[in-house]
């Protein structure tokens, strides 16, 4: 009986694209070894496929990679039977990545092989095996990002330009900032009639009736950005920002830069005085509201409104959201809290709404990875989140049910982060977070959600630290340093070594 064909797709990956001009590179390499393979099981019927999927200068840290997306949309179409690679984090350095893959190889009958590390996908001891080994290559990943800040933050230390889009009034050359006449003439024509006017609003009402648009650039894909009026977010961010006086900002430190200052101090000061001065005064009238985030918002499950109320004692302020029901009658319902702590509530509303401003929105994880990532980087404080966006709080017995603008939260994203979202959510979102009450000390009540995941490495001092050394000696190991060598160095037996690289696998799976 002729053994039926399984067609193989070899897929290779580098992540940078050093070397990949030489005539023999390490996408080579990988295919070249895939190929034996494939060959060495021509008996099982395998027959290595001719489309090549290879992708140099790509991170396996995501999935957005053209050769992997072409392999998925063949694998769809049927044209795949296996998919073979050199090592596992060839395909993916990520685990919820994989996963996603895996559940795309099951659903179309794909089997994954990869030629150093022998398993099958199709057995729960082959996926046990893959977690395992992802969760070293994620580790790995981790570290390096790491490394990659420190450099960063050590540059901008030195006051070096670390990359980005340059701000009006400067561009790049040879990595360096460079004063462009053209844009610090508008710079200095933003601070000096920000001075004139002494009101952002103004500012850009101004600039709107002079028709002065944000600065037009081509992005690397081509597309035209851009062009556009300045929003009030872009304006402050402008103002705020000490690029134009010479010095590079690094979070709330500053040091002097290697580039030329476009504003002199005496006017940077002016602007930054009168900035503050504007916040002040926003902030006097709405003292109330920014301390009492839930006011007008807070209700039971009969509907009757809590209100907030302080009290002073040893000159610290308690503040409490208390219903009106006892307020007015001095009476309550039974089965529903008459009183709340307002700093907890207010926490625990503010981390929910938080943690769920891509489900809200409805963005997808891959096909809007930038900009969930930068969203996420640069969210604005939970508060103003809760101020902004939220439409209602019903205080259920143990759950709390927030009702949640969409549209709301989008344009509050928009013009604080100066970017555009895709309308995909729709207007009210409703987010369930469960709570628990307690007795603390003297009284007081304390909110706690029930479902808070805990932290996977909040784990014992010696077994955090048997884990870091059982990964890196497991590492060092695999790269050709004996067990022997690393007890000797480490003054530990043999022994002791491998039973430390074997914890820890063992944490990590019960992570």
């Amino acid at each position: 009986m002729k053994q039926a064909t399984k067609n193989c797709a070899i897929y290779t990956r580098k992540s940078t694209d050093e070397g990949l001009d030489t005539d023999f590179n390490t996408l080579d390499a990988q295919r070249e070894a895939c190929e034996a393979y494939v060959a060495s099981q021509r008996a099982e019927g395998w027959k290595a496929i001719k489309t090549q999927y290879n992708d140099g200068g790509f991170s396996g840290g995501n999935m957005d990679r053209p050769a992997l997306q072409k392999l998925l949309v063949d694998i769809k179409a049927g044209k795949v039977d296996i998919v073979v690679v050199y090592k596992i984090d060839r395909l993916t350095r990520s685990l919820m990545d994989f996963a996603k893959l895996v559940e795309i190889f099951d659903e179309h009958e794909v089997t994954f092989v990869s030629v150093t590390q022998s398993f099958n996908t199709t057995t729960s001891m082959g996926r046990l095996t893959l977690n395992v080994l992802l969760s070293f290559a994620q580790f790995e990943r981790e570290v390096s990002a790491e490394r990659i800040r420190d450099k960063f933050a050590a540059s901008k230390k030195k006051g070096m330009w670390m990359g980005g889009n340059p701000p009006i009034g400067y561009e790049v050359k040879d990595r360096k900032l460079i004063i462009n006449k053209e844009g610090a003439k508008a710079a200095r024509h933003l601070f000096d009639r920000y001075l004139a006017l002494g009101c952002v609003a103004k500012l850009k009402k101004d600039l709107d009736t002079q028709g002065i648009v944000s600065r037009t650039r081509i992005s690397r894909r081509g597309s035209k950005l851009g062009g556009k009026p300045y929003s009030r977010g872009a304006l402050y961010s402008i103002l705020k920002n000490p690029i134009y006086i010479g010095k590079i900002r690094h979070k709330d430190k500053l040091y002097d830069g290697k580039h030329d200052p476009i504003i002199d101090q005496e006017t940077w000061d002016k602007v930054q005085k009168l900035l503050g001065h504007g916040t002040g005064s926003v902030r006097s009238h709405k003292k109330t509201l920014q301390m009492n985030l839930l006011k007008g918002l807070l209700f039971d499950i009969d509907g009757t409104p809590y209100s907030p109320v302080g009290a002073k004692k040893k000159a610290k302020l308690y503040r409490y959201y208390v219903s009106q029901n006892l307020l007015q009658y001095r009476d309550h319902p039974k089965g529903i809290m008459a009183r709340l702590p307002a700093h907890e509530i207010e926490q625990t509303i503010g981390k929910a709404l938080k943690g769920e401003i891509i489900d809200i929105l409805k963005l997808d994880t891959i096909d809007n990875e930038k900009l969930v990532k930068y969203i996420t980087d640069h969210c604005p404080p939970a508060d103003h989140l809760v101020q902004k966006c939220i439409e209602k709080v019903t205080v259920d017995k143990d759950t709390l049910n927030i009702e949640i603008s969409a549209t709301k939260l989008r344009k509050f994203l928009e013009r604080e982060l100066n970017l555009t979202i895709p309308k995909k959510s729709e207007n009210i979102y409703v987010l369930n977070v469960p709570f628990t009450t307690r007795r603390a000390y003297k009284g007081a009540v304390v909110i706690t959600p029930e479902n808070e995941e805990p932290d996977p490495l909040d784990l014992p001092p010696q077994q955090l630290k048997n884990l870091v050394r059982g990964i890196v000696w497991r590492d060092e190991h695999f790269a050709g340093m004996s067990m022997k060598a690393i007890a000797e160095r480490e003054g530990l037996s043999k022994a002791g070594v491998q039973k430390i690289i074997m914890g820890s696998f063992d944490t990590l799976m019960s992570l």
